[in-house]
């Protein structure tokens, strides 16, 4: 059974039920009782903002943490499974996360501060679908696809096709739970990192994350492909397919990254912000990161092969 406690954080912040169900197949029957009324709750450090700014409120919070194994981190089948309750310390952390997805390793390292990585899940930056999280880009460059339960059965959508825009994803919120995130290891002449660009001393959102995938045969001096995850450049994480294309089997030559840098600009679409500076400053920064992580992955893969 599961168990209820009624917590008031502040005159902000009020709810009339907090769940804490014990088993997967319980929370999913109290979000089906409760559906609209009710928000899933893990760590919270999403949540809690938009409870006390009153963007939504819930009369009933389902705290899934105490749910077991999807905490866990694992590699089977050439494949790496995060459960959606994975902390991004956990990820920082992980050795498996350091030597097979790098990139993943470097945003969950930089997101907020040491206590928000030590409480914020995986699942809850994925589902808050924020264009620039810190995790998601990394997720989006590495393919990954993440894994959603509902009491019908379960389904598996790519991060491609997860995101609707801002704040906004296909996750039907009042019946279905994401458990867990996917995608395939690295293999040899294959690498990943990310690169960020934030105000220094800074906990915000960044100003701009790239993140890559690259394989390439060094020995022929020719790229197989690269995948450009960019943030917060569009309404939803962002895959730059075009330069993504223009690189696919290409010559490694300075004028070719430097022209699959200038696209990347182009096919980046950042709106002028106070906090984060001009639109066009943005696309100029754009095209530097996606510069520098090419030449840094370039210098991986060369490392790695001796």
């Amino acid at each position: 059974m599961h168990s209820e406690t009624r917590l008031v954080w502040s005159s902000k912040v009020d709810w009339e039920r907090y769940l804490r169900p014990r088993h997967l197949s319980e929370a999913l029957t109290l979000l089906e009782q409760y559906r609209e009324d009710a928000r899933i709750i893990a760590g919270g450090t999403d949540l809690l903002i938009q409870i006390r700014k009153r963007e939504v409120n819930p009369n009933v919070l389902i705290d899934i943490s105490q749910i077991p194994d999807l905490d866990k981190i694992k590699c089977e089948e050439g494949l790496i499974k995060i459960g959606a309750l994975v902390t991004h310390h956990q990820v920082a952390s992980s050795s498996l996360i350091r030597e097979k997805a790098l990139a993943l390793s470097q945003g969950a390292s930089w997101l907020g501060s040491p206590q928000i990585r030590n409480m914020g899940t995986i699942g809850g930056n994925i589902v808050s679908g924020q264009p620039g999280a810190d995790v998601t880009l990394p997720l989006l460059a590495l393919n990954a696809a993440v894994k959603v339960v509902n009491k019908k059965g379960e389904r598996t959508i790519p991060l491609t096709q997860f995101f609707e825009g801002p704040g906004k994803t296909v996750l039907d919120r009042n019946s279905e739970i994401v458990t867990q995130v996917l995608f395939p290891v690295l293999k040899e002449g294959e690498t990943s990192l990310s690169l960020r660009l934030a105000k220094r001393k800074a906990l915000a959102l960044p100003i701009l994350v790239a993140s890559l995938v690259l394989s390439a045969d060094l020995k022929e001096r020719r790229f197989h492909y690269v995948n450009i995850a960019l943030g917060p450049v569009a309404p939803v994480p962002f895959r730059a397919k075009e330069t993504e294309q223009y690189l696919a089997s290409a010559p490694i030559r300075e004028e070719v990254i430097k022209e699959a840098a200038q696209k990347a600009a182009q096919e980046a679409n950042p709106r002028t912000n106070p906090l984060r500076g001009s639109g066009a400053y943005r696309k100029d920064m754009v095209a530097a990161l996606v510069e520098r992580g090419l030449k840094q992955g370039l210098h991986a893969l060369e490392v790695q092969h001796g």
